[in-house]
């Protein structure tokens, strides 16, 4: 006992002398269950994850074939510049390749941002509940998050602009949000954009926005006198989470400020190679777009006969309330080897996130859940 208040102190102390002040209350990100954890408590064969939010078909075989290849020159250091990526996705989106900044994953972009942009005392604002990340890096560069409750699940842009200040330095839009699924109008966005002094910067995180059939980008406005940065990834549509590859787009200027602040080899061999072959496979992207809204019809359309309350989704995952269950539904599901997010990580103790598996998982789910809560009226 004495050894363990002896450990403790020893963390204490860390904090209070080495450790900066502003990592003391930063949240430890707390990603969906691993298959194999599950697996390991509770002794089961089977596992369906629907809970982060990936690509459950997997990417296109040729991404797959040339990660393979790319393996046999694992002994050299991967393209520090991604010059071959970055002019495939410039090219696609008729851009020079220097609007264009790689990260492992978009969520090493988002705190490039905070490093090269976000000043101890700034103001950040963002809607909550909403990606996390944006919350741990404004307060690790010493910033100040202002988190602007949803509103009715939609990312709040009315909410936003009433609360911009002096000591406002930049504002995150998520859309399609996460963890609510929904997509913003163009409308809105535009009358957003016109309400913002034109010194913030605007992030628009836009990691879901293939699966949109109706999400306008922020790339709209990237040649309007004002900083813009439009974060993408290639972990969920692409089916690519494992190789931690995200991409952001804005003018060179700004592109130039992030790589100040970008690790050396942020990029790993095997990842450009993927995503080069994955970007270029755009018959297989359309494929599991289509898949994603057909799985999506299906899901929502059973959750609503099981009496879900739901946010329209744009995404590949829905966001469903359950205010008559007395079940802790994510529980009761984890027990029959499917895992699925649940809303109280979120602020909402009655939802889960669900991720769209494929139809036979889709189909597994239902059944599970219909049982559970046709138990409850017992």
């Amino acid at each position: 006992m004495n050894l363990l208040r002896e450990e403790v102190g020893a963390v204490e102390s860390i904090f209070g002398e080495l450790a900066r002040e502003e990592i003391r209350d930063l949240p430890i990100y707390v990603p969906g269950k691993p298959i194999d954890e599950v697996k390991r408590e509770l002794g089961l064969t089977e596992i369906i994850k629907l809970a982060s939010n990936e690509n459950p078909w997997g990417p296109s075989p040729r991404a797959i074939l040339a990660m393979r290849e790319a393996v046999g020159d694992i002994n050299r250091y991967p393209d520090a510049g991604a010059f071959t990526l970055k002019s495939a996705l410039g090219e696609s989106y008729g851009l020079s390749s220097d609007h264009l900044l790689l990260g492992n994953g978009s969520e090493e972009i988002v705190q490039m941002i905070a490093k090269a942009f976000f000043r101890p005392g700034e103001e950040i604002l963002m809607g909550k509940p909403s990606f996390p990340r944006y919350e741990t890096v404004t307060r690790l560069m010493g910033a100040i998050p202002r988190e602007i409750a949803l509103e009715e699940g939609y990312y709040p842009l009315r909410g936003l602009v009433s609360s911009i200040t002096e000591k406002t330095r930049a504002i995150f839009i998520c859309n399609p949000n996460n963890p609510t699924g929904t997509v913003l109008s163009e409308q809105d966005i535009r009358a957003f954009v016109e309400q913002v002094p034109s010194h913030i910067l605007l992030i628009f995180d836009e990691a879901y926005i293939e699966f949109s059939e109706q999400s306008f980008s922020g790339l709209a406005f990237l040649d309007e006198p004002r900083p813009i940065i439009v974060l993408r990834t290639f972990s969920k549509a692409f089916g690519l989470a494992g190789i931690r590859l995200g991409y952001a787009i804005a003018r060179p200027e700004l592109t130039d400020a992030l790589n100040r602040v970008r690790e050396p080899f942020n990029s790993n061999a095997v990842a450009l190679a993927g995503a080069l072959a994955a970007w270029q496979d755009q018959g297989y992207l359309e494929e599991i777009i289509q898949k994603n809204s057909d799985e999506r019809r299906y899901v929502t359309g059973h959750l609503l006969q099981l009496g879900a309350r739901i946010y329209p989704t744009e995404t590949n995952f829905i966001f469903a309330f359950f205010e008559n269950s007395s079940s802790n539904l994510s529980q009761k599901l984890l027990e029959r080897g499917i895992i699925v997010r649940p809303g109280a990580a979120f602020g909402y103790p009655a939802a889960l996130r669900i991720t769209f598996g494929t139809h036979e998982e889709n189909e597994k789910f239902i059944h599970a859940l219909g049982e559970i809560m046709e138990m409850d009226k017992v």
